[in-house]
């Protein structure tokens, strides 16, 4: 958004105040934070990241990396949709396209090798380190670990807040660490206590209650708390990653044969023909034509999916959330209309439990965790395994052995990471 208009503006100049001072430059602060973005070494780590399929089953499926700048694409169209449409936002105040599409391409940063299960298998090597969770993560590198080493990429609060989608520190969120479920798994947090003080940086120009209202948490049925809120920004983002998990994760799965066109069009007969929106009944009708053995079979899967991902951009709504007198990024949230929301529900359950629950899928989720945790092993065993820059970060700070280790596992790709395996346990225990 602007703040361009005074102190009635949507941002205030803190916004975009960086924690060191920068050189003159002709872009915007959030377009240089597109650009330290795109250059930096854990964007392009991405490549060989799995999204849903692993890395090896082919080379036209998504990556961690399409992922993000698939993302990036759909909160883009959000975000230029509400500007159009929404009533709610003020003259000269609009939502900021280059923070939303540098947020976008940065929210994923923090996935460690083989997704969810490295995560687990990296949180379940941390116990009593402080633990590992993929949002921590994003936003340890963020401001610590890419660019100048203990500086971060130097970004701007806005951007940090925008991938900020769990407000709490980790240890804060395990309200029971004692609990087996805490040991196996890590609550959803965006901070390490490692990162205070980064995190205190980005709050510091909101007042006292608006700090009060961003944090505010809730138990879950579970030994952890759950956050309530997000920015404005960083629930658009949320949501263009739900978009993304729901159409382009689906395309990929009933390219691969995971799910059947008829799965699809059987969700899309459910729900299309009861609701008023032009794109859906589209999708219907293209996928009622749809047929694998058809010559153009993957171009019609993809304008199915097209007219998918229209339907949900061109109807999100915003809606006002807390005191008035709050900020602008914590008064509004982006947010689908419930019928959209359950039919984006059902699509991301078809991927889940066809794909994400299915043998070929699960059995890489097991190989993950195994290389993870014996990695992890060996490095916390021999210093010598890790690179040079880490072993002198480990002479300053031997107390933080654990966090130096799972921050260089934790940025290993898929493929880098099996290698390193192979290479340290030989074929006496093949994957």
């Amino acid at each position: 958004m602007l703040f361009n208009k005074g102190e009635n503006g949507f941002y205030r100049k803190e916004d975009r105040e960086r924690r060191i001072a920068h050189r003159p430059d002709l872009r915007d602060p959030f377009e240089r934070d597109h650009g330290r973005i795109v250059h930096s070494a854990a964007f392009r780590r991405l490549q060989s990241k799995k999204q849903v399929l692993g890395t090896d089953r082919g080379d036209f499926h998504r990556t961690r990396l399409t992922h993000s700048m698939e993302v990036a694409q759909i909160a883009r169209g959000i975000a230029l949709s509400l500007n159009l449409r929404s009533p709610l936002l003020p003259e000269g105040g609009k939502i900021d396209i280059s923070l939303v599409e540098a947020a976008a391409l940065a929210h994923d940063l923090g996935h460690p090798p083989f997704g969810h299960e490295g995560e687990r298998a990296l949180h379940r090597c941390m116990s009593g380190e402080g633990g590992f969770e993929g949002n921590a993560q994003t936003f340890r590198i963020l401001t610590r670990l890419e660019g100048k080493k203990g500086e971060g990429l130097n970004l701007t609060r806005a951007l940090l807040l925008s991938v900020m989608k769990y407000p709490i520190l980790l240890e804060k969120a395990l309200r029971d660490p004692g609990h087996p479920q805490a040991a196996d798994s890590p609550p959803k947090a965006s901070i390490y206590s490692d990162d205070l003080e980064a995190f205190q940086w980005v709050l510091d120009p909101f007042t006292v209650e608006e700090i009060r209202f961003f944090t505010e948490t809730e138990p879950e049925a579970s030994p952890f708390l759950r956050t309530c809120r997000k920015s404005l920004e960083c629930s658009l983002i949320d949501l263009a990653d739900d978009i993304a998990y729901a159409t382009h994760d689906l395309e990929d799965a009933v390219n691969f044969r995971l799910v059947e066109v008829e799965e699809l069009r059987g969700i899309l007969e459910g729900a299309a023909p009861t609701l008023p929106y032009e794109e859906l009944q589209q999708a219907l009708a293209l996928a009622r034509n749809l047929h694998p053995r058809q010559e153009d079979f993957k171009y019609g899967l993809k304008q199915v999916v097209a007219n998918l991902i229209s339907a949900f951009v061109n109807h999100t709504d915003l809606v006002k959330q807390g005191d008035p007198a709050y900020s602008p990024r914590f008064l509004y949230r982006v947010v689908l209309p419930e019928e959209l929301e359950q039919l984006n529900r059902a699509l991301k359950e078809t991927v889940r439990n066809r794909v994400i629950d299915s043998p070929d899928v699960q059995a890489l989720a097991f190989k993950g965790d195994r290389v993870v945790r014996l990695l992890f092993d060996a490095m916390m065993d021999e210093e010598k395994l890790l690179p040079e820059n880490d072993r002198k970060s480990l002479e300053h700070a031997p107390e933080q052995r654990a966090r130096i280790v799972c921050d260089y596992i934790a940025g290993m790709t898929d493929p880098f990471a099996e290698r390193m395996y192979r290479r340290l346990y030989g074929s006496g225990r093949e994957l």
